[in-house]
């Protein structure tokens, strides 16, 4: 955790499967099967809750995935969304 993320907020804070889900489906653009990929692709960093480290480093890898369905403008919301969570 660095001194960015003690001077912003969002320390301790850790993001649930469920709370997750429940960003993803308020981005409309989203279809059913890319929400599901988004949640396969964070489903690896939940432990005890996801991070903003490790959302960070989950919403970097579906930038590198460019074989999948996600648009550059699917994923600044869905950066967005999920970031904002830790604000």
């Amino acid at each position: 955790m660095g001194l960015i993320d003690i001077l912003t907020g969002g320390v301790g804070k850790a993001l649930s499967r469920k709370k997750l889900d429940r960003l993803l489906h308020q981005i409309s653009a989203l279809s059913p099967q890319e929400r599901e990929y988004i949640n396969g692709i964070f489903a690896r960093f939940l432990s005890n809750g996801i991070s903003k480290q490790e959302a960070q480093k989950a919403i970097h890898q579906l930038k590198l995935n460019i074989g999948d369905s996600i648009d550059p403008a699917e994923l600044e919301k869905i950066k967005l969304k999920i970031l904002s969570f830790f604000v």
